[in-house]
């Protein structure tokens, strides 16, 4: 039998493990939540500074590459839609037309690391308005006009010279005769042949503000770009190649809003800068540094050959244009009042 004595020292020595059991536990809980915490804390941390560093290197690629793929269109700012490990750039861009600004596009560019399968906000793309222009369905063109889905402007296109395009090859220069004479025009205008520098800054009579030049770097000339091929519904039938857009394909360089100053080194120096730069990119740098360089160590100014270029000014000031034998093709692009 038991002394009294000895069940109430069991009893304190059982109240005393309890405690000292619980207390442990606790510690060990408080331990754990404080480490927890931490951790997301660190995880945090490192993510919103990975996205940043992201959302930084994703922007400066987007900006570098509108410098030479998009004419007369320049970066007006971009909201920042940031989540775990992803985000979205909203980006929105303008034109100048002859000191006019006009509102022009809204981008959405998603980015988050190449191992991280998710991304945060926006997904598809949008493309150009066609509307059917009853001139150029009487006159049997297959391809119809492009139209600005941001704001209803036209859109400018290209015609490679040397491309069969089946005599269908827009000149709106005859349209500048139906306006007010003092709206502002935007214009693309597409050369003959290609031409230096200096050769296509000569030709365009004075008074006409050149701000944008349409450079040569197209290397395949075996595509359907270039090309008629025949028509796989009907053989005997053939398609001709269509107009480069302005959106895609079409690369040079122009002149800023605070610097009116143009040169071929500037499209050399921002095709270099892309190739340095393993963005998403890299390879059509790298195809176009190529294509100018040749056989070369380097491309230099006079590889930088010149197949338009988009031009600015009133109706009445751009109908010196007309009848000019280097006009291969001519598209109006925006078209403003000037207030």
């Amino acid at each position: 039998m038991t002394a009294p004595w000895e069940e109430a020292e069991d009893q304190n020595i059982m109240t005393t493990l309890k405690k000292t059991k619980r207390k442990s536990m606790i510690r060990s809980i408080v331990i754990s939540l404080g480490v927890s915490i931490i951790t997301l804390l660190i995880v945090f941390y490192g993510a919103a500074q990975l996205v940043g560093h992201l959302s930084m290197n994703a922007h400066y690629s987007e900006q570098q590459y509108m410098r030479i793929s998009s004419p007369n269109e320049y970066d007006s700012g971009y909201k920042d839609n940031r989540g775990f490990l992803s985000g979205v750039l909203e980006m929105n861009t303008y034109k100048i037309v002859d000191d006019v600004p006009i509102p022009w596009k809204t981008r959405w560019l998603n980015y988050n690391p190449w191992w991280f399968p998710f991304t945060t906000g926006a997904y598809g793309g949008v493309s150009n308005l066609t509307v059917e222009d009853p001139r150029m369905k009487q006159e049997g063109y297959e391809y119809y006009r492009n139209y600005n889905s941001d704001n209803g402007q036209r859109e400018m296109a290209f015609y490679i010279p040397g491309v069969d395009y089946n005599v269908k090859i827009i000149n709106d220069l005859p349209e500048l005769y139906k306006m007010n004479g003092d709206k502002r025009v935007e214009l693309a205008l597409s050369f003959d042949k290609d031409y230096s520098f200096e050769e296509a800054k000569s030709l365009l009579p004075k008074g006409i503000k050149q701000v944008w030049y349409w450079v040569d770097t197209y290397d395949d000339r075996e595509g359907f770009n270039f090309k008629p091929y025949p028509n796989e519904n009907d053989p005997a039938k053939m398609n001709y190649p269509t107009p480069m857009s302005a959106n895609y394909g079409v690369y040079g360089f122009g002149i800023q809003p605070d610097w009116d100053q143009a040169k071929p080194d500037d499209f050399i120096g921002a095709v270099a800068v892309g190739v340095s730069k393993k963005d998403k990119y890299h390879s059509e740098y790298q195809r176009i540094y190529n294509y100018m360089k040749k056989d070369k160590a380097a491309p230099e100014a006079d590889d930088v050959r010149i197949l338009g270029v988009v031009v600015t000014g009133t109706a009445d000031s751009l109908k010196s244009l007309r009848g000019q034998a280097y006009v291969h093709g001519a598209v109006l692009g925006a078209v403003v009042d000037k207030y």
